[in-house]
């Protein structure tokens, strides 16, 4: 990661980042920030992502988001994503329907919004209902496979 990078991340307050994010994300800024009364540092966040931890990985991914760095932020996401984090399994599977990032692809969208809605509240739940209302039966069939293939590895 260069300095210029280190720098420009720094320079964006946590606590103000919440503007362009959702209720989910915006939750996630605000918690970070009230859990000790004070805003917590990107470099702090850094580490944090680095020792695996889910929110920070989160709060990451956004920042590289906002710099329009989509391979780390997606990076960081899948990070968050395969740990159980709801709010980045449903920004992968935006982003995977929609191609935000990345190439379109359903069956990645159909496995992290449902993965997201198996845990999630009514907003995974409704994105998850929403993709499966714009996927043929086939691909949905495809998306299933893929799924149950994935889970029997584990």
């Amino acid at each position: 990661m260069t300095s210029a990078v280190i720098a420009s991340l720094m320079a964006i307050p946590l606590t103000v980042v919440t503007g362009g994010a959702d209720r989910a994300q915006q939750s996630y800024f605000l918690q970070s920030a009230t859990q000790t009364n004070k805003p917590v540092g990107i470099s702090q966040r850094f580490k944090r992502a680095r020792e695996g931890d889910s929110v920070s990985q989160l709060v990451v991914a956004m920042k590289y988001l906002e710099l329009h760095n989509y391979d780390q932020a997606l990076h960081w996401f899948e990070k968050s994503a395969a740990q159980g984090n709801v709010e980045a399994q449903m920004y992968l599977g935006d982003a995977y329907a929609r191609g935000r990032g990345v190439s379109i692809d359903l069956v990645k969208a159909h496995m992290w919004l449902s993965l997201a809605a198996a845990k999630g509240g009514d907003e995974a739940k409704n994105r998850f209902q929403y993709l499966l209302s714009k996927m043929t039966p086939g691909q949905i069939a495809e998306a299933q496979r893929v799924s149950d293939d994935c889970a029997s590895r584990k």
